[in-house]
C-alpha cells in the first residue's frame, strides 16, 4: 500500500499531529473563536461605526450650513432680507427637515411592521423582538 493509504502511518492526518476525529468535538476541524477575541473585534467594529456615524453627521451639518449660506445669499439679494438670520433659518431647515422626515419614515415603517407581526429591532444595534403590538 502507498504512503498515503489508510492505516496507522498513512492517511490524511499522518504526520500532522491532528487529534483523532472523536477528540475534535462536534464542529470537526473548525476552531471556535476565542470569546475574548470576538468581544475585541465586536468592540472595534462598534467604535468604527460610531466614528463613521459622527463623520456622516458632521458632513450633513457642513452641507446644511453651505446650503443655508447659498439660500441666504439668494434671499438677501432677491428679497432684501438680512443675511445672518436668513442663513440661520435656512441652515436649520436644511438640517432638521431631512432628519425629521427620516425619523417619521422610520417610525411609520416600524409601526406598519408591528401591525403585520414582523420582527422589529427595538433600537439601534438590538436584535428584533417577536412581540406583536397590541391592537
Amino acid at each position: 500500500m502507498s504512503a498515503r493509504g489508510a492505516g496507522a502511518e498513512g492517511g490524511r492526518d499522518a504526520g500532522r499531529g491532528a487529534p483523532p476525529p472523536a477528540a475534535r468535538g462536534r464542529h470537526g476541524d473548525r476552531d471556535l473563536p476565542d470569546p475574548e477575541a470576538l468581544r475585541r473585534v465586536t468592540d472595534r467594529a462598534i467604535r468604527r461605526l460610531g466614528m463613521m456615524e459622527t463623520l456622516i453627521l458632521a458632513g450633513a451639518a457642513v452641507a446644511a450650513l453651505a446650503g443655508g449660506a447659498l439660500a441666504a445669499f439668494l434671499a438677501a439679494n432677491a428679497f432684501g432680507w438680512p443675511f445672518r438670520p436668513a442663513w440661520a433659518a435656512a441652515s436649520l431647515i436644511f438640517f432638521v427637515a431631512p432628519g425629521a422626515a427620516a425619523w417619521v419614515r422610520s417610525a411609520r415603517n416600524t409601526t406598519s411592521a408591528r401591525r403585520l407581526g414582523t420582527p422589529v429591532p427595538s433600537g439601534p444595534g438590538e436584535a428584533p423582538s417577536r412581540n406583536k403590538a397590541s391592537p
